[in-house]
């Protein structure tokens, strides 16, 4: 885990390998966030995560929706196939979604099916900070949300999951 001094001094290359993970199969995020290095340095974690949350801003909306598609569905056919992410295995087993049974996988990925039909974009949830049954509930509930209300839900938890993942790599 690299320190704010160290992280002050890493190259362009050095900060997107670092931070790359942080936005899930967007190390384009962290390619342009290193250009908002403050003259002075980054001061702290929220630094970082600042440059990184006004990239995604400032993205165009193709953008943003290509990164709401970089994420896998939960317990989706990339769970199955063992092909997560390291960042997205360990988010998806704390909410306990490594352990469903059969049938609550076949649901889980039934609703996964309707709202990607819906709005054109996998559910996203901070899966570590829910559980099985908060995840359900979100799912169906959300899915009476229109596209616009799921856009901008799935872009802040997307900003979330990458402010925990980014806790999880820089030390002060």
């Amino acid at each position: 885990m690299p320190t704010l001094n160290e992280i002050n001094h890493f190259s362009p290359a050095e900060f997107s390998s670092a931070f790359g993970a942080v936005y899930e199969h967007s190390p384009w995020i962290a390619e342009r966030a290193f250009s908002l290095k403050p003259v002075t340095g980054f001061t702290s974690r929220a630094t970082v995560l600042a440059a990184l949350v006004a990239t995604v801003h400032s993205a165009s909306e193709t953008e943003k929706l290509a990164l709401l598609n970089s994420h896998p569905e939960l317990a989706g056919k990339e769970a199955a196939a063992g092909s997560l992410t390291d960042e997205s295995t360990r988010e998806q087993a704390a909410a306990g979604l490594s352990a469903m049974t059969a049938d609550d996988v076949a649901q889980l990925r039934d609703l996964n099916a309707a709202y990607r039909a819906k709005f054109d974009f996998p559910f996203i949830i901070v899966a570590r900070n829910n559980s099985q049954g908060a995840i359900f509930g979100a799912i169906k509930s959300r899915l009476l949300n229109t596209r616009a209300m799921e856009f901008n839900n799935n872009l802040m938890q997307v900003g979330e999951i990458a402010r925990l993942r980014l806790l999880d790599l820089i030390t002060e």
